[in-house]
């Protein structure tokens, strides 16, 4: 980003006598200088260049122009004056702009219109200056005889350090060269604003009245963009009365904007409520909504409530349904592949028609329409509110001719106000916008679930969901950084990704009370394209305040039809691990959220979180699926090769290392590819594991001559068996399906949903004349195992293999545990922690579980980590016992859909429980929940203790999973209902014998 100071709309106005004072030139020696720079262009005549002169140095400037320009310059500004007023003669707008490399200025009236175009012309210069410092000025003349004139002025000029450490917050290091030239009190008060910039989670702004009246608003806001310079002037512009007559930015190396705003004609709360406006103004250049809010066609709330509208669209209108389609459907309604790549296919080929820039230059057409639907929601939305908009919709689109598509459009619009339960869209205070809604819009979606509820989250630089499938659910929250390339792709898939890991988190969460959740946040790449952690978690704190505007009781300005407390847990995912659970946690205790303590898991250990990394939760519960393959087959696993994705500085990757004996081949992450035919070398990634260090940390001496390390940043690099590596990013972004990862044993333990698709899945056959489809199709049954690149996959990454590329290999004899069985450690982990926040007073929490670290922890602490890791370890085990058992039973059934199968048993059995009244047995439930609760925890807390402080909704959900579960893993996926009458009878039994 570059450093732009930019003055605009001066007052109060100063004397011709200043002027030329401070330009030392007279009008008669201006109208020579004039007319030596038009030299023997015959432009003007004398007379005119003589009026016009004086008439230019007759506008009363304040001393910011004085302060700004010298003779060359008021030269050229005249110049320009005269030129803009011969245009105005002829016809033409009052508008002159002269841009060179470094420099430009540009002059108009000041009215409303004139003045954006001109910004926006400011903006665009801006924008191709590139990253340098940017020193603006804009002043305003209220006497001239065209109206009242205003003058735009850029300088550009290098930073003092372009590249300054993150943690770099000194104004005076990350300005402008121009920067050390401020107003002491200017610099104070910047500074002051940057300290606290990256530490908040709205824009950071101060206000002040001074003697005059005049308002002065200074705001900071880490910005994605050049520059809000029109927004600021629309924001402004709805306060009725309200007139800038000065603004200032000054951008800052590490892309901090700080506009400071001179305000006449209005009180001070209601310019700082506008601008309050500002974050979630869409304000991109040559967006259809931006120029809608810039023209004063929309105001900020419309905006920003057609931008959510644009969001909501996006992702949730039907793709179109002809009589093509149907036909074509119809022909393929037995094969789940050709219907899934059908779908896909029209899912592509309608992107266009369903694109956020499509849908903006439709309500760009009909903005009465979009105003119509905002005052529905504001005010209220009814059904029969809703029909009334849909008759007009209908027949405004009909009399101009558009087509059922942009209908649809518009309706999806108008379903978005019936699915909006809850939201802070009318709080003035907020983060982020927070829309609760109503499930049941998926049903005519292509998902194969409706999940129980989904939040939908619109920030300044991001957008996010959070789905969850039962009531009480916990997963974590993903924050997803884009390159331009990726951002497109990522963007139409977010909330895809976003359901499907919540489902597969339901079918993980089969041994813990929390059903499946997930959250997740898309950053917009034009912010940050790679992790920056300051930045990053102040969007992560963002997700988590808005989520807490709609959670917390009676938080006002917030909107709730639901009228139901939720209970929330989030998780780390990824790059929201590490500080952020903790950084979550304490945020929501400062927000009096009352059960902050298991609000986020993984949290620092001196808040009693119990980090998955340290104890290897997650690989506990993968490892006991690949020792159970093992076991299960007579495997030796010291003379197994294995390939992995995911480095020695992930928490499953780390761990994998340390815990396994198997010979790595290859190994990948996102900073490089290793291989090694000889076995990659222990002790060297034994080094990095225990370190946290990727692999580009890899010292490539301890490589045997026919290994090699390729990073992500290299280019041109020649293999030892002749291959030419061109670019290192495209080669690790391939590198699993390579003939360099061929080994026994897959584990994926990092890496990017579906990168191994039915389209791709060929790649792990060594024969020719494979494809996804003939695997499926089981055209390859009696393949010979040598041709199989790997024999054994343990999915410990979650939804590495999409499920119809699962399938494809099983059908081909690979030995698959999906990631449903193999990646649940640490969530039994993290609900174990959750129930220990819930049970325990913040006193008793405090005192038995804050841990400086592993080693110096209390005994408490310490007790209930070894009996966390025993049960992952036994659920894990159980599991896997459970599906080996069904599959000798079932020699054709993949195990992948046994996995399922177990699950879905779980999930059902579990809903139907919640729906008993089997709660009412206080005994029964009293018995389960002492059978559940870890014994450390029941040391400092007696049971019936627990049962009063744990809310009646997590205590019912442990219950009806501890029976699905426990019933399941003994009788399996098919077990009837004799079955179950009998094991419900023998636990009736227990828990009468109990008391």
């Amino acid at each position: 980003m570059s450093m732009r100071r930019i003055i605009m709309n001066a007052a109060p106005m100063r004397s011709l006598a200043a002027l030329r004072g401070a330009s030392s030139l007279s009008a008669a020696e201006m109208t020579k200088a004039i007319e030596t720079s038009i030299g023997s262009r015959k432009i003007f005549d004398q007379e005119m260049v003589r009026n016009g002169t004086v008439e230019f140095c007759n506008l009363n400037f304040d001393a910011t122009y004085t302060d700004n320009f010298n003779q060359e310059e008021v030269t050229a500004h005249a110049y320009g004056y005269l030129t803009a007023l011969a245009r105005s003669k002829y016809g033409s707008n009052f508008f002159y702009s002269k841009e060179k490399d470094t420099s430009a200025f540009y002059l108009t009236t000041s009215d409303y219109n004139s003045q954006i175009r001109a910004m926006r012309r400011l903006e665009n210069f801006i924008d191709r200056t590139g990253l340098s410092a940017t020193h603006a000025v804009s002043v305003r003349s209220y006497n001239a005889k065209n109206s009242d004139c205003v003058l735009y002025s850029v300088d550009i000029s290098p930073f003092v350090n372009a590249k300054p450490a993150a943690d770099e917050l000194n104004t005076a290091v990350i300005g402008g060269t121009t920067y050390q030239t401020r107003n002491p009190v200017v610099v104070e008060r910047n500074q002051s604003l940057m300290s606290r910039v990256f530490t908040a989670t709205t824009p950071t702004h101060h206000v002040t009245t001074l003697e005059d009246g005049t308002v002065v608003i200074t705001l900071a806001i880490l910005s994605d963009r050049k520059s809000y310079l029109p927004a600021l002037s629309a924001l402004v512009n709805e306060a009725k009365g309200a007139v800038i007559t000065k603004r200032f930015m000054d951008t800052f190396a590490n892309g901090v904007h700080i506009y400071t705003l001179y305000v006449n004609g209005s009180s001070s709360k209601v310019i700082e409520e506008c601008l309050t406006r500002i974050a979630f103004l869409p304000n991109r250049p040559n967006n259809a909504i931006t120029k809608l809010h810039e023209s004063l066609v929309l105001n900020a709330e419309t905006t920003i409530f057609a931008h959510c509208l644009i969001t909501f669209a996006f992702y949730f209108t039907p793709a179109p349904v002809d009589e093509d389609y149907t036909a074509v459907r119809n022909l393929v309604k037995d094969n789940n592949t050709g219907v899934k790549r059908l779908n896909n296919l029209r899912a592509t080929l309608s992107q266009e028609m369903m694109s956020e820039r499509y849908m903006g230059e439709l309500i760009e057409e009909f903005p009465e329409l979009v105003k119509k639907i905002y005052t529905d929601f504001i005010t209220g939305s009814t059904a029969e509110s809703r029909a009334a908009i849909s008759a007009l919709v209908k027949k405004t689109l009909h009399d101009a001719g558009r087509s059922a598509h942009d209908k649809e459009i518009f309706t999806t619009f108008l379903l978005f106000n019936e699915a909006v339960l809850k939201h802070n869209f009318n709080r003035v205070d907020k983060a982020a916008l927070a829309f609760r809604l109503n499930p049941q819009f998926v049903k005519n979606l292509d998902y194969p679930r409706v999940p129980h509820g989904v939040f939908l989250f619109v920030g300044g630089h991001w957008r996010g969901f959070h789905v969850r499938f039962t009531e009480i659910a916990r997963g974590g929250v993903r924050m997803i950084i884009s390159n331009q390339a990726s951002y497109k792709k990522n963007k139409m898939t977010v909330f895809q990704e976003n359901y499907n890991l919540a489902n597969t988190q339901l079918q993980k969460n089969k041994d813990i009370p929390e059903g499946g959740s997930k959250g997740t946040i898309l950053v917009s790449s034009r912010y940050i394209n790679k992790f920056e952690e300051t930045k990053c978690k102040q969007l992560f704190l963002q997700y988590v305040d808005a989520l807490l505007d709609v959670i917390i009781p009676g938080t006002e300005g917030v909107v709730d039809t639901l009228k139901k407390e939720e209970i929330i847990f989030l998780g780390p995912d990824e790059n929201t691990a590490g500080s952020f659970p903790a950084a979550g946690a304490l945020y929501s205790k400062q927000r009096g959220y009352s059960a902050w303590k298991s609000f986020t898991t993984g949290k620092d250990p001196f808040l009693g979180g119990i980090p998955h990394d340290t104890y290897g939760m997650t690989t506990r519960s993968v490892r006991q699926c690949v020792e159970g393959i093992y076991r299960k087959l007579n495997l030796d696993e010291t003379t197994l090769t294995k390939f992995q994705t995911g480095g020695p500085d992930g928490d499953l990757g780390s761990n994998e290392i340390l815990r396994s004996r198997e010979k790595y081949i290859a190994l990948s992450d996102v900073s490089a590819c290793v291989h090694d035919p000889e076995g990659v070398n222990r002790d060297e990634l034994a080094r990095l594991a225990k370190a946290r260090l990727q692999l580009k940390a890899f010292d490539p001496k301890k490589l045997s001559p026919k290994g090699f390390l390729v990073l992500a940043t290299d280019t041109d690099v020649t293999l030892p068996d002749g291959t030419v590596v061109p670019k290192g990013i495209d080669f690790r972004d391939t590198f699993f399906l390579s003939k360099y990862t061929e080994a026994d044993v897959f584990v994926p333990c990092g890496g990017r949903p579906a990168s191994i698709t039915l389209q791709n899945v060929h790649s792990l056959i060594k024969t020719d004349g494979v494809s996804g489809e003939t695997m499926l199709a089981g055209k390859h049954e009696k393949i010979d195992r040598k041709d199989l690149k790997h024999q054994y996959i343990i999915e410990g990454a979650n939804l590495f293999l999409t499920q119809d590329a699962r399938l494809a290999l099983e059908k081909c004899g690979v030995v698959i545990i999906k990631d449903a069985t193999a990646n649940k450690g640490g969530v039994t982990s993290s609900s174990l922690e959750v129930l220990t926040g819930l049970s325990l007073s913040d006193e008793e929490h405090a005192k038995h579980m804050s841990a400086k670290n592993e080693n110096d922890a209390p005994q408490f602490y310490k007790d209930l980590v070894k009996e966390i890791c025993a049960r992952v370890e036994n659920n894990a085990h159980r599991e896997f016992e459970a599906i080996w058992k069904a599959h000798l039973a079932q020699p054709g059934k993949p195990k992948t859909e046994i996995c399922d199968e177990l699950s879905e048993k779980i999930v059902l059995i579990r809903t139907n429980v919640l729906k008993s009244n089997i709660f009412a047995d206080k005994q029964f439930l009293r018995f389960v929940i002492d059978t559940y609760t870890p014994k450390t925890i029941k040391t400092v807390v007696p049971i019936d203790t627990l049962l009063q402080r744990v809310p009646e909704a997590y205590l019912h959900a442990i219950c009806s999973m501890w029976i699905a579960s426990d019933y399941v893993y003994k009788y399996g996926s098919a077990g009837t209902e004799f079955d179950f009458f009998e094991y419900m009878q023998r636990e009736f039994d227990l828990a009468r014998k109990s008391q």
